[in-house]
């Protein structure tokens, strides 16, 4: 973080006696001990299109945008939610660098910014950026990755073949025409998919990729590998002949459950072989457990695919970012 003149609010929290803290600065301060702010800001500031030579207000500064989108996320908040508690909670402002002499941002101010985050098409460079933060701090191994998926519903109901041909001559900003269906289990779902390309380690989130509901877990596979692992692992939504072959060529280990084929049984040795891939590959339930329950990732309740994307993309980065600072406790003790 930049060293400042400490403001009065800052004099406040330093000549402060207390010693409990609130789950929010815990999680707060855990964010700011991994994150270098200054890397996203150089990602973002493509966005500035201010002309200073025309005078006018100063632009807010890019790091309290990038901020006020950890914050979102991190506590599932709405953008005018993020406004409110910004203004009430002192934390808030503290994190995001606002003194007691400075106005709170209009919630506008961030719905505009993902806007703009969309359009130049930035989140995976931010992703990236926080993925050689933590590699060069060694938590990403490098061992193997294991992919997987989750189905992310949609708060809009399936739309019928009319239905979203209407929408699509005379779209609708109220109606997500984006999202598709799919069966899992006997069960139907609408909505979209994140997949996962996990460091089998670390259990860091290396790769990621959302789709519509309807893409099979297998067709972005290769996605969610990033080409340099020793091994890799998934479940029986990804077995594949041709890559089996591809990486017992190359000398990877290939730890994809193996999955009977039609009026074939799995013999003893397979069902046995499955049984120890799958005490490896269960390590990708964490990041999908922690996002539902730790940052309320739910329903996909924007209106179309950029927006839920943008969504899911922060909270595999917020994911990261706090299993990077136990990671790096863990390394100190």
């Amino acid at each position: 973080m930049n060293t400042k003149q400490l403001s009065l609010m800052d004099s406040i929290w330093s000549f402060s006696r207390r010693k409990k803290q609130s789950r929010a600065v815990v999680t707060l301060a855990k964010i700011d001990a991994v994150v270098n702010w200054q890397a996203f800001v150089n990602i973002v500031q493509v966005i500035d299109k201010s002309n200073t030579d025309k005078g006018g207000r100063k632009p807010l500064p890019f790091e309290w945008k990038v901020k006020m989108l950890f914050l979102q996320y991190a506590f599932n908040l709405g953008d005018e939610e993020l406004e409110d508690q910004l203004i009430d909670r002192l934390s808030f402002q503290k994190f995001v660098g606002i003194n007691f002499d400075q106005e709170i941002p209009d919630f506008t101010t961030l719905w505009y910014f993902k806007e703009a985050l969309i359009q130049h098409k930035l989140m995976d460079r931010i992703f990236s950026s926080i993925n050689h933060q933590l590699e060069l701090n060694g938590l990403i191994l490098k061992k193997g990755t294991i992919a997987d998926a989750t189905i992310i519903e949609s708060d809009n109901k399936p739309l019928s073949r009319q239905k979203r041909e209407e929408l699509e001559s005379k779209p609708s900003v109220q109606i997500d025409i984006e999202a598709q269906s799919t069966e899992k289990n006997g069960k139907k779902f609408f909505g979209y998919k994140g997949h996962i390309g996990v460091d089998v380690e670390s259990k860091l989130i290396r790769k990621r990729k959302f789709t519509p509901a309807n893409v099979h877990d297998s067709q972005a596979f290769e996605e969610v590998l990033s080409g340099d692992e020793k091994s890799i692992w998934g479940d029986k939504a990804y077995p594949n002949d041709k890559h089996k072959h591809i990486a017992r060529t190359l000398g990877i280990f290939y730890g994809i459950l193996d999955k009977k084929k039609r009026g074939k049984e799995l013999s003893g040795k397979q069902q046995k072989r499955n049984k120890q891939k799958s005490s490896v590959r269960a390590a990708v339930e964490h990041p999908f457990a922690f996002m539902r329950k730790k940052l309320k990732m739910g329903l996909a309740t924007a209106k179309n695919r950029a927006r839920n994307a943008l969504r899911f993309d922060m909270n595999c980065i917020l994911y990261n970012v706090l299993r990077a600072d136990w990671l790096l406790k863990n390394q100190m003790a």
